[in-house]
């Protein structure tokens, strides 16, 4: 139906074929070019087929209509039972793309017995159309060789609304002709961004009402000679290259002197607001449009070398984004941390990073910006460690202080830049001279930090006061307490990767998880595997040595040997000896295998022994010659632990796991190239029981600099025990293995482990099986913790969060994780981007958001995204528990 009411023109034509078919009872209609044909599509009620007529509502009359077909002689047969009566029923015959002279031979009959209806459409047309139009814009509509009663239609129905547009006609018919036709504004902007209307443009002769359109939007002029293709590319340079000098802080462009640009107020404030809204709603037209406009202005070349803040908060053109990448590498090579963080910052929501998400480009463009956040935030933290270093004469318990404040960030961030790096090839990493600056800083802090701690070790007698000893965790951490406990020994499980698992488990609810705390032991020294696991055994508080084995070292637990390297079976023997009921299994074990399985093996009462070597075999795999990405390997152990965690205090177990406790045997030093040959030191001389990179055990007949000797009294390891060398430096020995990844020397990475103990509620942590709680038939949840829009149009999604805060749990973070669902099928349809006033792990989805403050968290949906209804979800992290379901989001997506 072209208006739920007929206009008049309509009505006179009802009028008009109600009398003739009143008179003639048989109206033949022909319409050589179908203008009346969208009329009889409004008035029938039915469409007639080859077997019936159909059936027409003229008001004042019901009717019946055929359409003729090829054949006239079909026709005539097909009438003859219709109108053989004396009084026929009312009935039009419609001839489309018929004169009458085609079909007075064969039908003269019909025509003598009823009437041709003749249609007079511009006649008739006019009479109405003057009274809403003026004569000159009625005169150049009849004059248009198609026209048809649709146009007028739609002609009388906007000038109606206050104006008729022949462009908004043929926008509107071309988009479905569906809905209000588009305004001006969105009507320029349609034909902005794509060439699909040019060919009815130029086929109406509707391009002066274009001229006039773009004139008075944007005050621009185009040539009557030039296509409409030249038309659009000169209007596109002109908005983008505004927009681009309306945020330019820098000295006058005189290369843009001559450019055609938009004057006047209105017409600059239209195309600002017209270049975002291109932006928005036509992301993929836009990034086409605005890489040509950059490449016909030559502006790559021409910003190449200003400083960054010529620059604005609008990256209009790729090469701005690019360029501030390179702003941030120079602030980061040249030590302005800070400039880099606030330039990271600015520029996180910059269209070309997430106003395409799906866009492959896009997706490599945040991955280089991501690296970039991570390394700005590796300089401010090196500033603050280099500025807080531990004096020589300062106390040596300051030590701890000092890494649990301040230098676990630094190594935390050093692992995650460097794993970044590692997605991306060397050549295409674009904060390259920033990246080696941090590199060389950090190289000089281990350098530095390990040769201040190593004094003070010595100082103290080789054991920080504060510390709990390796030796004692046994004792004095799993032993005792109430409840069944877990112990995850973890091989180079440095300090920082143990504060990265107590920021997760902080995610948890007080419900799931109590008792949080994470403290500092010292590993026994020389920092390696048989040494730091055989000191976690039971007995090893009585009495721990490092003495001389068969042709090699072996660890000693209260006079009882236990072995060396591959004595791992040995150690565990120790083990299951002192405490019987202890039950051992490693990592994989409590990932695989089944319910059933895990049930059977811990079934006693006894103490769980869970072994991880995940991140040390990662290490040991990491060397210059390899290209493996060996840092992501290990934040997956870290997922894992986390897992197995959940997974065990699920269990219902008779005796259930509560007390957990996850330490290691050391931890490690980790460079992303090979050590320099000037950092590659000359094993000590003497009897040689054991030389690695990091430490030389035996008896040594000389200890030159920068090496240190640790006499076997000074470590308790008595008169049998073996002499431990190391460098007082972060330098390597002359020896086998990696030069990348090492340990067995005494720099706080290696020696300063972490100690995490925590209580799970079983109760809490079990997954819920109640059948409420799959998918499509949750139960209520409390209502969604912040603004949601009413129907989502754009495919980035940006969402405010705010957790409800209470006196008891202010300014504490929680782990959750955002996806939105399909309403109809409960398929996943996207999940988070971005995050702003939040931390978002991309890896595994998780949000980090601290309780009471707001943060704004970017969901991206797929270009092919069929979805009618979405809903949302934000899910505890560690339980995986609905937290929060949101009400259904209807989906209409612009462009």
């Amino acid at each position: 139906m072209i208006a739920a009411a007929p206009n008049k023109l309509q009505a006179r034509f009802c009028q008009e074929l109600s009398r003739q078919l009143s008179l003639h009872r048989v109206v033949l209609l022909f319409d050589p070019v179908e203008q009346l044909r969208s009329l009889l599509d409004a008035l029938a009620t039915s469409q007639p087929t080859p077997d019936a007529p159909g059936g027409l509502n003229l008001g004042e009359l019901q009717a019946q209509w055929l359409i003729a077909g090829s054949s006239l002689f079909a026709l005539r047969h097909q009438l003859e039972p219709l109108v053989c009566a004396d009084q026929p029923d009312p009935l039009l015959v419609y001839l489309p793309q018929r004169q009458e002279a085609d079909g007075r031979a064969t039908l003269l009959e019909l025509i003598r017995a009823g009437t041709v209806f003749e249609a007079q459409l511009v006649k008739r047309a006019r009479v109405y159309l003057r009274e809403v139009m003026e004569p000159d814009k009625v005169e150049q509509l009849l004059k248009r060789p198609d026209l048809t009663y649709r146009d007028i239609a739609i002609a009388l129905e906007q000038s109606g609304e206050g104006g008729f547009s022949q462009l908004k006609a043929l926008f509107r018919q071309q988009l479905g002709g569906m809905g209000s036709p588009p305004e001006n504004a969105e009507l320029a902007r349609l034909w902005l961004a794509s060439d699909q209307f040019d060919a009815g443009i130029s086929a109406k002769g509707l391009q002066s009402e274009l001229q006039d359109l773009l004139h008075s939007r944007w005050g621009l002029g185009f040539p009557a000679e030039a296509t409409l293709a030249d038309w659009r590319q000169r209007a596109q340079r002109a908005l983008l290259l505004h927009e681009f000098l309306h945020d330019w802080h820098g000295d006058e462009l005189t290369a843009f002197a001559k450019q055609s640009l938009p004057v006047g107020k209105a017409a600059e404030e239209n195309t600002l607001t017209d270049v975002k809204a291109l932006r928005r709603n036509h992301a993929s037209a836009y990034i086409a449009i605005a890489a040509r406009v950059e490449e016909t202005l030559g502006l790559r070349e021409l910003i190449s070398h200003e400083r960054p803040g010529v620059l604005g908060a609008i990256d209009t053109f790729p090469c701005e984004e690019q360029f501030l990448l390179r702003s941030v590498d120079a602030f980061l090579a040249k030590g302005e941390a800070v400039k880099a963080q606030e330039l990271v910052q600015a520029r996180q929501g910059s269209f070309w990073l997430v106003g395409q998400p799906t866009d492959p480009i896009q997706s490599q463009r945040r991955l280089q910006w991501d690296l970039a956040r991570t390394a700005a935030a590796l300089g401010l933290a090196l500033d603050q460690a280099e500025a807080q270093l531990p004096r020589p004469t300062a106390p040596d318990a300051d030590w701890l202080a000092y890494q649990a404040d301040v230098a676990h960030h630094v190594d935390g961030l050093q692992r995650r830049m460097e794993q970044q790096v590692a997605d991306l090839s060397a050549a295409v990493v674009e904060v390259a001279q920033g990246l080696e600056q941090l590199r060389t800083r950090y190289e000089q802090l281990l350098d530095k930090q390990t040769r201040r701690f190593t004094d003070a070790l010595q100082q103290a007698g080789w054991l920080i006061p504060g510390a709990l000893p390796q030796t004692r965790i046994w004792a004095e951490r799993v032993q005792p307490g109430a409840g069944r406990a877990v112990v995850f020994w973890v091989d180079a499980l440095r300090y920082e990767m143990g504060a990265s698992l107590h920021e997760r488990f902080s995610g948890w609810s007080r419900e799931q998880l109590s008792d949080l705390k994470l403290d500092i032991a010292q590993a026994a020294l020389p920092s390696i595997t048989p040494v730091g696991m055989a000191a976690l055994l039971p007995g090893a508080e009585r009495g721990f040595a490092v003495t001389e084995g068969d042709g090699e070292p072996c660890s000693v637990i209260d006079g009882v040997p236990v072995g060396w390297s591959n004595d791992k079976p040995k150690r565990l023997a120790h083990l299951q000896q002192r405490v019987p009921a202890a039950v051992v299994l490693n990592l994989v074990e409590v990932i695989r295998s089944k319910d059933a399985v895990l049930l059977d093996k811990l079934g006693g009462n006894g103490p769980v022994v869970i072994t991880s070597i995940g991140i040390d075999e990662a290490g040991e795999r990491d060397s210059d010659e390899r290209l493996a990405n060996v840092r992501a390997d290990m934040q997956r152990e870290l997922d894992t632990i986390e897992e197995a965690v959940r997974r065990l205090a699920a269990l219902p177990l008779d005796h259930r796991l509560e007390r957990f406790v996850i330490t290691a045997d050391h931890g490690y030093l980790h460079l992303p190239l090979g050590r320099e040959p000037a950092m590659r030191i000359p094993a000590p001389a003497g009897k040689t029981f054991k030389l690695e990179r990091r430490c030389w055990l035996g008896h040594p007949s000389a200890v030159q600099e920068p090496c240190i000797e640790i006499p076997p009294a000074d470590l308790g390891y008595g008169s049998n025990g073996l002499s431990v060398v190391v460098p007082r430096s972060a330098g390597v020995f002359k020896a086998g293995g990696s030069l990348c990844y090492h340990h067995g020397g005494t720099s706080p990475q290696e020696v300063l482990i972490p100690l995490l103990s925590f209580r799970c509620n079983p109760a809490g942590a079990a997954p819920d099986t109640d059948a409420t709680a799959a998918k499509g038939k949750r139960s209520k949840h409390p209502a969604w913790p912040g603004a949601l829009p009413e129907t989502i149009t754009n495919r980035i999604l940006m969402l405010p969060i705010e957790l409800p805060v209470t006196l008891l749990n202010q300014g504490e973070s929680r782990q959750l994780v955002l996806a939105a669902y399909d309403s109809k099928s409960d398929e996943l349809v996207a999940t988070p981007i971005q995050a702003i006033g939040a931390e978002l792990d991309t890896g595994t989805n998780r949000l980090t958001l601290t309780l009471g403050q707001t943060a704004t968290i970017g969901l991206m949906l797929p270009a092919e995204v069929s979805a009618k209804k979405l809903y949302l979800e934000l899910r505890d992290a560690a339980t995986d528990l609905v937290l929060h379901k949101s009400p259904e989001l209807p989906v209409d997506l612009i462009g």
